[in-house]
């Protein structure tokens, strides 16, 4: 694959926030980001909402969509189906990183579940099939994900970082919904405008990175002396302090996204 090609070559999403991420060969997108992307989330009965950079243990947790809910898995508890028709739907009021809007409680048996793997008192929280949530600073509504409904890395920009590094980290550490192969490492950096089959997206900001990069998803716990944040600080560091890593996208046009599709730089 040369250079001048790049290529969609990894698309995830992840049901619940700060849990393990799925690989789909293919996922519709919308103003929102991927369909079933980031449509759960864990947070204290106060509201208070819980990732991974607090309570790494939760990356342990996967899931599996289907059309009617999902089922919860981790290795050290039963399995937990989830069926829509038996959420309580009751408003409860949430916030992420500043956003506050209503929620919408699951069950009782899926509160006390999450609760085993968080160590504490702990509710699952669902959005809906609309999110209440709008974020103005970027005129779209977006799941509880941090601020943006997608993130793009390429994997050029990770097999370079992994030079820099004694051992291997893995794509899964990062929490891309797209990534691209074919393209110069950090090529992400100047792009604007992307399209995709018929879909459309444009690169909005790039993704500062914190502890949850540091977090190993196989073990749910943190990787020895803070890396790779703390090679990525060496030299993705800008001039906020704060470190770089992958590139924020906005949709522009929805449709269908698919593995092995070529990514069109328009600008």
């Amino acid at each position: 694959m040369s250079i001048d090609t790049p290529t969609l070559s990894g698309l995830y999403r992840y049901p619940i926030k700060s849990t393990a991420g799925e690989p789909v060969q293919q996922a519709l997108v919308g103003e929102e980001g991927l369909l079933g992307d980031r449509r759960f989330m864990v947070a204290k009965p106060d509201g208070t909402f819980i990732t991974a950079r607090s309570h790494p243990q939760l990356q342990r947790v996967a899931t599996t969509l289907h059309d009617n809910g999902l089922v919860l898995h981790h290795p050290e508890l039963p399995d937990l189906p989830l069926e829509q028709e038996s959420f309580e739907v009751a408003p409860f009021t949430t916030q992420v990183w500043g956003d506050s809007f209503a929620g919408l409680t699951t069950t009782g048996r899926a509160d006390e579940w999450m609760g085993q793997v968080v160590g504490e008192p702990a509710k699952l929280l669902w959005l809906g099939e609309r999110s209440p949530r709008y974020r103005q600073a970027i005129g779209k509504r977006v799941s509880f994900a941090d601020g943006y409904p997608l993130m793009l890395i390429g994997q050029a920009s990770l097999d370079d970082l992994n030079t820099r590094l004694s051992t291997t980290h893995r794509m899964a550490q990062f929490r891309p919904n797209l990534v691209v192969s074919g393209s110069l490492p950090y090529a992400e950096d100047d792009w604007r405008l992307l399209r995709i089959g018929e879909v459309e997206l444009a690169v909005d900001k790039p993704c500062s990175r914190c502890a949850m990069v540091t977090v190993d998803p196989s073990t749910g716990g943190f990787i020895p002396e803070r890396e790779p944040l703390r090679t990525l600080a060496r030299y993705r560091q800008g001039v906020d302090g704060k470190v770089y890593f992958g590139q924020n996208l906005i949709v522009i046009k929805g449709g269908t996204l698919e593995v092995g599709s070529p990514v069109e730089l328009i600008s």
